[in-house]
């Protein structure tokens, strides 16, 4: 009998001529299609969006940031970098002094962030040598920076600027100045870092703010960049106050969380669609009920039983969600497919932090929605099966 529920259930798709699905069906299979596929797609964007922004924070920042509360230089980060070399999680050190600063050139000024590293040091610590785009990451006598901060200044590489810092040792001084020669420019792809950021040389940085022996903090490189949390735990428990360990998802928690909570709110949104879809299919089968009200006490009167006849409209509309589904899912990956290796859309960089929207599908993702959809469809299904069932065959006829 189940076979023959199904053949029926299948007929039922199709039009009267036999050769295409029904004018009902395809807008129940259309509804669901359309959920599954904008879901898929939204979801992957935003997956995209988020990996590729944390590749680049972590391309450009340390994993942990050691140093003391209330942002105090260190002054003896020599004894705190033999401390930290005791955990084998750590794979590289290296100091660096953070100081906000002027920059000029001939033409243009303008406000920055002046990072004193070791050159190199900090080639295990970030990839700045890697996303260098013109010249070379050399800071000897020069420096190097974004390529959003070289537009603004409309710098090349080697013209001369000058570093100033903002204020003299007494009121009414002038500012202490340094003349550096550009040598080089990167992209990390992340605004922020590109119109703010500029790198020089540890001692150049501290004779310019006369700074002493004495570094900001210390960064570190880790062999696991998901569990910093926990190795900022340790590090804080074993150098005690006044040292706190800053790890890069602490650090930029607010934009973690945001586009958490904003992939969250996508997804109830979007699956609303897939829902719409399950009452179209409601209304899809109700509808069949009443037209196919002869041929169900047909169908009665040959021995199909209610449970029967509920099954039938069952299969009819699992199958529905399930063609839809299947059709949403092809259309998806398809789609993403696209999208990645063609960039259709540009973001502005001063408000995504990022300028292209990446696509990145996630298995995860396409068999819940799956699920969901089809799980959904099964449902709708429920009642007008139900209401199918409670025909009799007399009822059914004589109605008729």
């Amino acid at each position: 009998m189940i076979n023959t529920e199904f053949f029926v259930a299948k007929r039922y798709l199709r039009s009267r001529h036999r050769r295409f699905f029904s004018f009902s069906t395809l807008v129940a299979i259309g509804g669901i299609f359309v959920g599954v596929a904008a879901l898929l797609i939204t979801l992957s964007m935003m997956n995209g969006f988020q990996n590729e922004l944390r590749r680049r924070i972590l391309g450009g920042t340390p994993h942990i940031v050691v140093g003391r509360y209330f942002n105090e230089p260190l002054e003896n980060h020599v004894a705190v970098m033999q401390e930290l070399g005791k955990h084998k999680f750590i794979k590289a050190m290296a100091p660096f002094i953070i100081q906000k600063s002027i920059i000029r050139s001939r033409k243009m000024m303008d406000g920055v962030v002046i990072k004193g590293v070791d050159e190199a040091l900090e080639r295990n610590i970030t990839e700045i040598e890697h996303k260098m785009i013109d010249g070379v990451f050399d800071l000897d006598g020069g420096c190097v920076l974004g390529i959003e901060l070289a537009h603004n200044l409309r710098v090349t590489v080697g013209d001369t600027l000058i570093v100033a810092s903002p204020f003299g040792d007494q009121l009414g001084m002038l500012p202490r100045a340094k003349r550096v020669v550009l040598k080089g420019i990167f992209d990390f792809g992340y605004y922020d870092y590109n119109s703010t950021i500029v790198y020089m040389s540890l001692e150049d940085v501290r004779s310019l703010f006369e700074m002493g022996d004495v570094v900001s903090a210390i960064g570190l490189s880790v062999d696991d960049v998901y569990a910093t949390p926990r190795y900022s735990e340790l590090i804080e428990n074993d150098l005690g106050y006044p040292y706190r360990a800053k790890d890069w998802i602490r650090r930029n928690h607010s934009v973690f969380a945001a586009l958490k909570l904003e992939k969250i709110i996508t997804f109830i949104v979007l699956a609303l669609i897939v829902l719409v879809a399950g009452f179209n299919i409601i209304g899809t089968l109700v509808n069949m009920v009443k037209k196919k009200t002869k041929e169900i006490g047909i169908l009665r009167s040959y021995g199909f039983t209610s449970g029967a006849i509920m099954r039938l409209f069952i299969y009819h509309g699992s199958m529905i969600g399930i063609l839809g589904t299947t059709l949403g899912l092809i259309f998806a990956f398809v789609a993403c497919l696209v999208l990645d290796k063609i960039i259709f859309i540009h973001l502005p960089g001063d408000v995504y932090f990022i300028d292209t929207l990446p696509v990145e599908m996630a298995t995860q993702d396409f068999v819940i929605t799956a699920i969901a959809a089809i799980l959904i469809s099964f449902l709708s299904t429920i009642y007008p099966a139900k209401r199918a069932a409670k025909l009799t065959t007399v009822e059914a006829l004589r109605n008729e």
